[in-house]
Protein backbone atom coordinates (compact mmCIF):
# COMPACT_ATOMS: atom_id res chain seq x y z
CA UNK A 1 0.00 0.00 0.00
CA UNK A 2 1.52 3.39 -0.97
CA UNK A 3 2.42 5.62 2.01
CA UNK A 4 0.19 8.31 1.53
CA UNK A 5 -2.68 5.97 1.56
CA UNK A 6 -1.67 4.37 4.73
CA UNK A 7 -1.59 7.90 6.55
CA UNK A 8 -4.96 8.54 5.35
CA UNK A 9 -6.15 5.93 6.68
CA UNK A 10 -4.14 6.69 10.02
CA UNK A 11 -5.92 9.95 9.99
CA UNK A 12 -9.78 8.70 9.66
CA UNK A 13 -9.19 6.47 12.57
CA UNK A 14 -7.50 8.80 14.23
CA UNK A 15 -10.02 11.54 13.76
CA UNK A 16 -12.82 9.17 14.40
CA UNK A 17 -11.69 8.53 17.52
CA UNK A 18 -11.15 11.82 18.28
CA UNK A 19 -15.14 12.23 18.28
CA UNK A 20 -15.56 9.53 19.58
CA UNK A 21 -12.96 10.62 23.04
CA UNK A 22 -14.34 14.31 22.88
CA UNK A 23 -17.82 13.17 23.69
CA UNK A 24 -16.25 11.52 26.96
CA UNK A 25 -14.59 15.03 28.44
CA UNK A 26 -12.04 12.77 30.02
CA UNK A 27 -11.19 9.23 29.43
CA UNK A 28 -8.68 6.68 30.08
CA UNK A 29 -6.81 3.54 28.42
CA UNK A 30 -10.12 1.32 28.95
CA UNK A 31 -12.13 3.68 27.51
CA UNK A 32 -9.93 3.97 24.33
CA UNK A 33 -9.67 0.34 24.22
CA UNK A 34 -13.37 -0.44 24.48
CA UNK A 35 -13.33 2.08 20.86
CA UNK A 36 -10.33 0.01 19.13
CA UNK A 37 -10.99 -3.55 20.56
CA UNK A 38 -7.15 -4.25 21.49
CA UNK A 39 -5.30 -2.55 24.20
CA UNK A 40 -2.02 -2.58 21.94
CA UNK A 41 -4.20 -0.13 19.42
CA UNK A 42 -5.28 1.84 21.90
CA UNK A 43 -1.90 2.31 23.60
CA UNK A 44 -0.44 3.12 20.11
CA UNK A 45 -3.37 5.63 19.12
CA UNK A 46 -3.16 7.59 22.48
CA UNK A 47 0.74 7.57 21.74
CA UNK A 48 0.15 8.98 18.28
CA UNK A 49 -2.86 11.69 18.94
CA UNK A 50 -0.55 12.80 22.17
CA UNK A 51 2.12 13.54 19.72
CA UNK A 52 -0.13 15.14 17.08
CA UNK A 53 -1.84 17.54 20.29
CA UNK A 54 -5.34 16.18 20.04
CA UNK A 55 -5.42 14.70 23.06
CA UNK A 56 -3.17 15.60 26.54
CA UNK A 57 -2.52 13.05 29.62
CA UNK A 58 -3.57 14.83 32.88
CA UNK A 59 -2.41 12.60 35.01
CA UNK A 60 -1.48 8.77 34.86
CA UNK A 61 -4.50 7.08 32.41
CA UNK A 62 -6.59 9.93 32.66
CA UNK A 63 -6.54 11.99 29.38
CA UNK A 64 -8.74 14.79 28.23
CA UNK A 65 -9.50 15.94 24.24
CA UNK A 66 -7.70 18.96 23.20
CA UNK A 67 -10.34 21.55 21.28
CA UNK A 68 -8.60 21.71 17.80
CA UNK A 69 -9.66 25.36 17.21
CA UNK A 70 -8.87 27.17 20.14
CA UNK A 71 -5.84 24.59 21.79
CA UNK A 72 -7.72 24.68 25.31
CA UNK A 73 -8.44 21.10 26.82
CA UNK A 74 -12.18 20.23 26.70
CA UNK A 75 -12.02 18.93 30.62
CA UNK A 76 -12.75 22.32 32.70
CA UNK A 77 -11.00 21.89 36.31
CA UNK A 78 -14.11 20.63 38.08
CA UNK A 79 -14.29 17.80 35.45
CA UNK A 80 -10.76 16.98 36.25
CA UNK A 81 -11.29 16.70 39.59
CA UNK A 82 -14.67 14.64 39.39
CA UNK A 83 -12.73 12.52 36.90
CA UNK A 84 -9.54 11.46 39.29
CA UNK A 85 -11.81 8.54 40.83
CA UNK A 86 -14.75 7.39 41.39
CA UNK A 87 -15.53 8.56 44.45
CA UNK A 88 -14.14 11.93 43.94
CA UNK A 89 -16.11 15.32 44.51
CA UNK A 90 -15.14 19.10 44.08
CA UNK A 91 -15.03 20.69 47.89
CA UNK A 92 -14.50 23.39 50.61
CA UNK A 93 -12.99 26.52 48.78
CA UNK A 94 -13.74 24.76 45.38
CA UNK A 95 -17.32 23.94 45.76
CA UNK A 96 -17.16 27.44 46.52
CA UNK A 97 -15.61 28.67 43.45
CA UNK A 98 -18.12 26.50 41.20
CA UNK A 99 -21.07 28.29 42.86
CA UNK A 100 -19.40 32.23 42.34
CA UNK A 101 -19.56 32.90 45.66
CA UNK A 102 -15.60 33.57 46.15
CA UNK A 103 -13.48 37.00 45.31
CA UNK A 104 -10.47 35.27 44.98
CA UNK A 105 -9.76 32.70 42.52
CA UNK A 106 -7.09 30.06 43.56
CA UNK A 107 -4.62 27.68 41.75
CA UNK A 108 -5.84 25.21 44.36
CA UNK A 109 -8.57 22.45 43.57
CA UNK A 110 -9.67 20.96 46.57
CA UNK A 111 -10.66 17.19 45.78
CA UNK A 112 -12.77 15.02 48.55
CA UNK A 113 -12.62 11.09 48.13
CA UNK A 114 -12.64 8.07 50.11
CA UNK A 115 -9.77 6.88 48.16
CA UNK A 116 -6.67 8.98 48.11
CA UNK A 117 -4.53 9.89 45.12
CA UNK A 118 -1.53 11.85 45.15
CA UNK A 119 -1.44 15.58 44.69
CA UNK A 120 -0.39 16.32 40.71
CA UNK A 121 -0.49 19.64 39.02
CA UNK A 122 -1.83 20.23 35.30
CA UNK A 123 -2.50 23.50 33.40
CA UNK A 124 -1.44 25.39 36.71
CA UNK A 125 -3.79 23.97 38.74
CA UNK A 126 -2.64 21.72 41.91
CA UNK A 127 -5.04 19.19 42.81
CA UNK A 128 -5.18 18.39 46.25
CA UNK A 129 -6.84 15.06 48.26
CA UNK A 130 -9.38 15.64 51.33
CA UNK A 131 -10.18 13.04 53.08
CA UNK A 132 -13.60 12.02 52.54
CA UNK A 133 -15.37 11.74 56.08
CA UNK A 134 -18.96 12.58 55.00
CA UNK A 135 -20.34 10.88 52.67
CA UNK A 136 -24.10 13.06 51.89
CA UNK A 137 -24.16 16.14 50.55
CA UNK A 138 -22.46 15.45 46.93
CA UNK A 139 -24.75 16.24 44.14
CA UNK A 140 -24.78 16.53 39.99
CA UNK A 141 -26.06 19.10 38.60
CA UNK A 142 -27.68 19.86 35.32
CA UNK A 143 -25.69 20.44 32.23
CA UNK A 144 -22.41 19.67 33.91
CA UNK A 145 -21.04 16.64 32.62
CA UNK A 146 -21.44 14.72 35.81
CA UNK A 147 -19.52 17.07 37.72
CA UNK A 148 -19.83 15.78 41.41
CA UNK A 149 -19.75 19.18 44.51
CA UNK A 150 -20.95 19.59 47.38
CA UNK A 151 -23.99 21.32 47.81
CA UNK A 152 -24.05 24.78 49.49
CA UNK A 153 -24.85 23.40 52.74
CA UNK A 154 -22.37 20.81 53.25
CA UNK A 155 -19.77 23.39 51.92
CA UNK A 156 -20.38 25.78 54.48
CA UNK A 157 -20.00 23.15 57.22
CA UNK A 158 -17.01 21.30 55.80
CA UNK A 159 -15.41 25.01 55.71
CA UNK A 160 -16.17 25.90 59.09
CA UNK A 161 -14.53 22.30 59.83
CA UNK A 162 -11.17 22.86 58.17
CA UNK A 163 -10.90 26.73 58.18
CA UNK A 164 -7.67 26.24 56.31
CA UNK A 165 -9.38 24.92 52.83
CA UNK A 166 -11.21 27.87 52.70
CA UNK A 167 -8.47 30.33 52.45
CA UNK A 168 -8.85 31.36 56.33
CA UNK A 169 -11.65 32.67 58.57
CA UNK A 170 -11.72 35.99 56.83
CA UNK A 171 -12.58 34.17 53.20
CA UNK A 172 -14.85 31.66 55.30
CA UNK A 173 -17.00 35.42 56.26
CA UNK A 174 -17.44 36.71 53.17
CA UNK A 175 -18.66 34.00 51.52
CA UNK A 176 -21.05 33.29 54.55
CA UNK A 177 -22.17 37.46 53.74
CA UNK A 178 -22.56 36.22 49.94
CA UNK A 179 -24.57 33.14 50.30
CA UNK A 180 -28.28 34.01 49.71
CA UNK A 181 -29.98 31.04 51.22
CA UNK A 182 -28.93 28.38 53.39
CA UNK A 183 -31.79 25.36 54.38
CA UNK A 184 -31.31 24.92 58.06
CA UNK A 185 -32.41 21.84 58.38
CA UNK A 186 -29.36 20.49 56.24
CA UNK A 187 -27.38 22.35 57.99
CA UNK A 188 -28.34 20.54 61.10
CA UNK A 189 -28.38 17.19 59.02
CA UNK A 190 -24.67 17.61 58.64
CA UNK A 191 -23.87 18.63 61.72
CA UNK A 192 -25.02 15.52 63.15
CA UNK A 193 -23.16 14.01 60.87
CA UNK A 194 -20.04 15.56 62.07
CA UNK A 195 -20.63 15.02 65.69
CA UNK A 196 -18.05 17.81 67.15
CA UNK A 197 -19.40 20.73 69.55
CA UNK A 198 -16.88 23.14 68.25
CA UNK A 199 -18.23 22.84 65.25
CA UNK A 200 -22.09 23.47 66.42
CA UNK A 201 -19.64 26.36 68.26
CA UNK A 202 -18.32 27.81 64.96
CA UNK A 203 -21.51 27.27 62.61
CA UNK A 204 -23.66 28.56 64.82
CA UNK A 205 -21.66 31.88 65.70
CA UNK A 206 -21.00 32.59 62.15
CA UNK A 207 -24.38 32.17 60.88
CA UNK A 208 -25.91 34.30 63.41
CA UNK A 209 -23.12 37.17 63.07
CA UNK A 210 -22.42 37.15 59.16
CA UNK A 211 -25.13 35.22 57.58
CA UNK A 212 -27.77 38.21 55.73
CA UNK A 213 -29.98 35.40 53.72
CA UNK A 214 -33.39 34.15 54.74
CA UNK A 215 -33.33 34.12 58.46
CA UNK A 216 -32.93 31.16 60.64
CA UNK A 217 -35.09 30.60 63.47
CA UNK A 218 -34.30 30.60 67.33
CA UNK A 219 -35.09 27.18 67.02
CA UNK A 220 -31.98 26.62 64.68
CA UNK A 221 -29.66 28.30 67.46
CA UNK A 222 -30.90 26.80 70.19
CA UNK A 223 -29.68 23.05 69.04
CA UNK A 224 -26.52 24.55 68.41
CA UNK A 225 -26.29 25.78 71.37
CA UNK A 226 -27.37 22.38 72.98
CA UNK A 227 -24.96 20.73 71.19
CA UNK A 228 -21.91 22.99 71.64
CA UNK A 229 -21.49 21.82 75.08
CA UNK A 230 -19.85 23.65 77.80
CA UNK A 231 -16.37 23.89 76.92
CA UNK A 232 -14.76 27.21 75.76
CA UNK A 233 -13.33 26.71 72.15
CA UNK A 234 -11.46 28.83 69.64
CA UNK A 235 -12.93 30.15 66.43
CA UNK A 236 -9.68 29.66 64.70
CA UNK A 237 -6.40 29.25 65.73
CA UNK A 238 -5.47 32.41 66.98
CA UNK A 239 -5.55 31.65 70.95
CA UNK A 240 -5.39 35.44 71.44
CA UNK A 241 -8.85 37.35 71.29
CA UNK A 242 -12.43 38.00 73.02
CA UNK A 243 -14.33 35.55 74.61
CA UNK A 244 -17.74 35.31 73.29
CA UNK A 245 -20.10 34.34 76.13
CA UNK A 246 -23.30 32.77 74.30
CA UNK A 247 -21.12 30.42 71.69
CA UNK A 248 -17.91 29.96 74.24
CA UNK A 249 -15.67 31.24 71.62
CA UNK A 250 -12.56 32.84 71.39
CA UNK A 251 -13.03 35.79 68.47
CA UNK A 252 -9.85 37.10 67.41
CA UNK A 253 -9.80 40.78 67.30
CA UNK A 254 -9.71 41.62 63.65
CA UNK A 255 -13.11 40.32 63.88
CA UNK A 256 -15.27 41.61 66.98
CA UNK A 257 -18.33 42.73 66.38
CA UNK A 258 -20.84 42.96 69.47
CA UNK A 259 -20.77 42.89 73.03
CA UNK A 260 -18.31 40.40 74.22
CA UNK A 261 -17.85 39.62 78.12
CA UNK A 262 -13.84 39.76 78.91
CA UNK A 263 -10.20 39.73 77.50
CA UNK A 264 -8.37 36.32 77.15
Amino acid sequence: MPVFKQDRSEIKVTMKTYDKLIKFITFNLGDVVQITGNESTATSLITRMMNKKYIVRIRKDLYTCIDLSTGDTIANKYQIATAINDKAYVSHHSAFEFYGLVNQVYNIMYVSSEKQFNEFEFNGITYKHINSVVEEGVVKHKNTNGIRVTDIERTFVDSANLITKIGGIEELIKITEAIDYMDAKKILFYLNLYNKKVLYQKVGYLIENYYKGESFDKEFFSICLKNAGNSVRYLTSNNEGIFNAKWNLVIPNELLMGEFNEYI
